[in-house]
């Protein structure tokens, strides 16, 4: 008994603390990834050293369903994996009229379309409240942005966004599906691949 304790206690120690959350926080589920928030800032030149995608959280303190988003969708085990492994992920205070970025948005043409684009700098430019409303066209949280490794915004979601739902969406962005078909067509093709084929 005492060497399965004993066991158990160096897993965990070996794991480190920022791997287990505690199970109030999960409703019992014992997780194996975490998702790491940064600022925005610090994120688009994370995802640019790394390649990885950006997807963004624009919240308030006092909005409701940017709580209900922390506390069932971004604990999911499904979307903590797929955020850990494939995304670097942001938060933006909305509402935040102090803490400034050092981001500058800019418009870029791809494909015959016009596309914001983020870029590092290196002096704070603008506050999260400002960039925001007038660069991200935020109106209501919470909102969640997804971003290419080199800034450009692919697209943005509005309002509470269901688990097993995100987990698809992020699925569908990360591999880049976006760019060869629609999210109905990607949403399709998982219906076809779960469907059980009829025996002959």
């Amino acid at each position: 008994m005492t060497k399965r304790i004993l066991a158990v206690a160096l897993g965990i120690l070996l794991l480190g603390p920022g791997v287990l959350r505690p199970e109030e926080d999960t409703g019992g589920q014992v997780l194996a990834f975490e998702v790491e928030w940064h600022k925005f800032d610090e994120a688009i030149v994370a995802a640019k050293a790394s390649g990885k995608h950006v997807m963004v959280d624009v919240y308030t303190d006092w909005c409701g369903w940017c709580k209900k988003l922390d506390k069932e969708t971004y604990t999911d085990a499904a979307v903590m994996k797929v955020l850990s492994e494939s995304y670097v992920s942001a938060k933006i205070k909305g509402d935040d009229p102090n803490r400034r970025l050092k981001v500058r948005a800019q418009p870029t043409t791809e494909n015959g379309r016009t596309l914001l684009q983020v870029l590092p700098t290196d002096q704070p430019q603008i506050s999260e409240l400002d960039f925001t409303r007038s660069q991200l066209r935020v109106t209501g949280f919470p909102s969640i942005l997804f971003f290419a490794s080199d800034g450009r915004m692919i697209t943005k979601l509005s309002g509470f966004q269901k688990a097993d739902a995100f987990a698809h969406i992020l699925n569908f962005i990360k591999d880049d599906l976006y760019e060869v078909m629609t999210y109905q067509d990607y949403l399709k093709s998982l219906e076809g691949a779960t469907t059980p084929k009829e025996k002959s």
